[in-house]
């Protein structure tokens, strides 16, 4: 009987340890999240789409919504870890990270109700390239410390495929750079020369009449705005003449040259002032000057101890330009307080005033609608590298520029395809719609009439697949909506034979 019982309470103990403890139980992973768009769309497959515009501004940003699914059993909270990865161009609304692989954020879903909006855009390239692909990386950890990790693609449309240039000359004149010295520093001088180039690059202009050598005359300010010193341009030329100056305090600025003087074209006058001005200024003892170009190197400033060259002179420059109450037209939007406007008020949803120094103010209601950008101190996303905005260009044209529409951040959304080719009963077919303007994440749909039995139209990239069923003749019409809330539908009719 004791060797019986012995052999039993060990069969016993063999048992039990052969029957998994819940705790010891092979983990569930977390829950895969679902991402849906504007559009209610969910882009967990297909994944996202991002545009680098034609020129150096801050490009639209993608709305997103990430949520869990609506199932039992999962165990909250969900700690949520993104990173889009790929290049340090990347970022994430606030609060998030820049890093050199790009950017990185964090945030709780608490509960089934729960959600989260986050806003995903890409810093603009110095110049043109070729499309982009980096990688979206979604790490989830749930209640009991399981993890789950999801991926998509995001792809980046770069719309700049060659460097976009001024269509004037733009002349620069350091002769006069004699308190500080700082733009005897070559990368001084190449970061505040892009920063002008950036501006001018988006407007619509022809050379002007040539200026004498010795014509321009225009005075540039000493330290504390004392000790003015008279200036003039070293020779002829028929563009914008820029002179640079450093001077030790109390700020830098930029300003358009006030002498009576104004740019004429074949002998007929322009609003547009002969030349301008950059003072630079800044604390030695407390900062360091930033001047590289490089693509990847845009986020290692931040504007307090680490200044970067070419996005100060972008802003204070833009006071030369046009943000000046010597601007006649600026100084009437100043006083109309953006009201007369409509285009302004069109895209952006309502007038904005510029303060006493002529600055776009820096609230919230009057960051960049589409970028969420500002040339403040904060903004949608992290602040490192001011840029130019759609919405300060626009502003700009009131000093009298004329901007180039033909540049794709100007373009209205518009179906480019005219018609669609026939089709075979029970071949195989594929036709892409193509669509040009307005922020290209596009969504496309049957609004009217239908397709042939046996074909769809892909909602994300426009293109109409499938085999037809029967033969006839196919009426109906395409709506397309680009990635901006304020945006119009458009549409367009086809008709499609099947043989």
């Amino acid at each position: 009987m004791r060797k019986i019982a012995i052999f039993s309470a060990l069969a016993a103990l063999a048992g039990a340890l052969s029957v998994p403890s819940p705790s010891l139980a092979a983990r569930q992973p977390a829950p895969a999240l679902d991402v849906f768009d504007i559009f209610y769309r969910k882009v967990n497959d297909y994944g996202v789409q991002l545009v680098d515009w034609q020129g150096y501004l801050a490009n639209p940003y993608i709305e997103l919504t990430v949520r869990a699914p609506k199932v039992p059993g999962i165990q909250y909270p969900l700690k949520v870890d993104l990173q889009a990865k790929g290049t340090s161009r990347l970022m994430f609304n606030m609060p998030s990270e820049l890093t050199a692989a790009g950017a990185t954020k964090s945030f709780t879903l608490t509960g089934p109700a729960d959600r989260e909006v986050v806003r995903l855009a890409i810093h603009s390239k110095q110049s043109g390239g070729q499309d982009e692909l980096h990688q979206w990386i979604m790490k989830t950890t749930d209640a009991s410390g399981a993890t789950g990790t999801q991926t998509m693609p995001i792809r980046v449309q770069q719309d700049e495929k060659t460097p976009l240039k001024p269509t004037i000359p733009i002349d620069f004149d350091y002769r006069y750079d004699d308190i500080t010295g700082y733009f005897k520093d070559p990368g001084v001088r190449k970061a505040a020369e892009a920063a002008v180039r950036n501006w001018f690059a988006f407007f619509d202009l022809q050379p002007f009449d040539t200026v004498p050598a010795g014509d321009e005359v225009n005075r540039l300010p000493g330290d504390d705005w004392q000790n003015e010193v008279e200036v003039s341009n070293a020779k002829p030329y028929n563009g914008m003449y820029v002179f640079f100056r450093g001077i030790q305090t109390p700020y830098s600025t930029g300003y358009p040259t006030i002498n009576g003087k104004f740019h004429t074209q074949n002998g007929k006058p322009t609003p547009y002032h002969r030349s301008t001005s950059m003072i630079l200024e800044y604390d030695e003892q407390l900062m360091k000057l930033f001047t590289s170009l490089k693509d990847e190197d845009w986020w290692k400033t931040d504007l307090g101890q680490v200044i970067d060259v070419e996005g100060l002179v972008m802003h204070e420059y833009g006071h030369a330009v046009a943000f000046h109450s010597d601007w006649q037209g600026m100084a009437d939007y100043v006083a109309s307080k953006g009201k007369d406007d409509q285009e302004v008020i069109d895209y952006q949803g309502y007038p904005v005033p510029l303060d006493t120094s002529y600055h776009v103010p820096g609230d919230d209601p009057y960051w960049d609608r589409i970028s969420g950008q500002s040339g403040g101190w904060r903004h949608v996303f992290p602040t490192r590298r001011w840029e130019l905005t759609k919405l300060s260009l626009l502003i700009a044209e009131n000093a009298g520029w004329k901007l180039n529409r033909k540049l794709t951040p100007f373009l209205k959304p518009s179906i480019e395809t005219s018609a669609v080719p026939a089709a075979k009963a029970g071949a195989a077919y594929e036709q892409r719609l193509r669509a040009k303007g307005g922020v290209p994440f596009y969504d496309w749909q049957v609004t009217g009439g239908s397709l042939p039995e046996g074909l769809t139209l892909d909602r994300f990239t426009g293109a109409i697949t499938g085999k037809p069923a029967k033969a006839g003749s196919y009426e109906f019409t395409v709506q397309l909506r680009d990635y901006d809330k304020l945006s119009a539908p458009v549409t367009r009719d086809y008709q499609l034979t099947v043989g």
